[in-house]
């Protein structure tokens, strides 16, 4: 069982059903795994049922924090990858990856990734912004990294910055987490991926609260 070598180093894995639309995704255990260097969240290819992925969190919340996570994106269509802080629907920042347009735009959705604050008054819009892709995310490790302070997220990749958000910025304190899911939602995850998608996780370094020195998980 994994859960103790995780909570060494202050995660959980998440196991609960999350009641999205048109597909349910569970989050489970075994889809979360260590392979060769690195930590695998997979999202299984569907078959029928609610569809099963992958969500680690961080033990504690706090207000304010850096998080930088080292990935390769699944080559898998059909998958969202969130980085958060997140509390409630209402007390959110992320970046997400989507496998379907992260390189190519659909019907729906332009290409890219997008980097987001949810409304902080519920019914309200959210701050969101995509970006374009100037490399292929499922080629090669890249760090994803959220600053969130007092008035603002700010958002970089592979240590440049590309967008900063100073709306509906996060109040209230929050753990971090990390995830792979699908939901069959052609408007955001596509899907339901038809094989197994693997998202392959080098490093995670979370800092958690406002200060120059924080707390190291990697």
């Amino acid at each position: 069982m994994l859960s103790p070598f995780y909570r060494q180093y202050g995660f959980s894995i998440d196991e609960y059903t999350v009641g999205s639309s048109p597909y349910a995704h569970d989050f489970v255990a075994d889809n979360v795994q260590l392979g060769d260097g690195v930590l695998e969240m997979k999202v299984s290819g569907y078959t029928s049922g609610n569809i099963l992925s992958a969500q680690i969190t961080s033990d504690e919340a706090s207000l304010y924090g850096s998080v930088r996570v080292t990935m390769k994106s699944s080559k898998t269509a059909g998958v969202c990858e969130g980085i958060f802080f997140y509390l409630n629907d209402n007390q959110e920042t992320d970046i997400e990856l989507l496998t379907t347009t992260s390189l190519e735009a659909s019907d729906s959705l332009p290409a890219g990734y997008w980097t987001t604050n949810q409304a902080l008054v519920p019914g309200q819009a959210a701050s969101s912004v995509n970006i374009a892709f100037p490399f292929d995310p499922t080629e090669d490790f890249h760090e994803y990294r959220i600053d969130w302070v007092e008035g603002s997220t700010t958002f970089y990749v592979d240590g440049e910055q590309v967008n900063q958000l100073t709306d509906n910025v996060p109040t209230e304190a929050a753990p971090f987490m990390f995830n792979a899911w699908s939901s069959g939602n052609k408007g955001w995850s596509a899907g339901p991926p038809t094989s197994d998608s693997v998202t392959q996780v080098r490093k995670i370094e979370l800092y958690q609260g406002y200060s120059a020195k924080g707390k190291l998980c990697a």
